[in-house]
């Protein structure tokens, strides 16, 4: 699954990019929770500088869950 983990966000005139501090970090739950969806540390860059950290998780890229 293509996850879009990197990611431009633009605030006024500041542009800053997301990107993941690890690869590979898809957890495929389905088995008990009906879900795979992508977690883990990231990034925060301006201008191609690190300012910040966070976590982020993405779901339904691989398919809508089922509620």
């Amino acid at each position: 699954t293509a996850w879009p983990v990197a990611q431009r966000i633009t605030i006024g005139p500041r542009v800053f990019e997301t990107r993941p501090l690890m690869d590979d970090q898809e957890l495929d739950s389905s088995p008990t929770t009906g879900a795979v969806y992508w977690e883990g540390a990231s990034e925060l860059l301006e201008a191609g500088r690190p300012v910040g950290r966070g976590y982020l998780e993405m779901t339904g890229y691989v398919a809508p869950l089922k509620l």
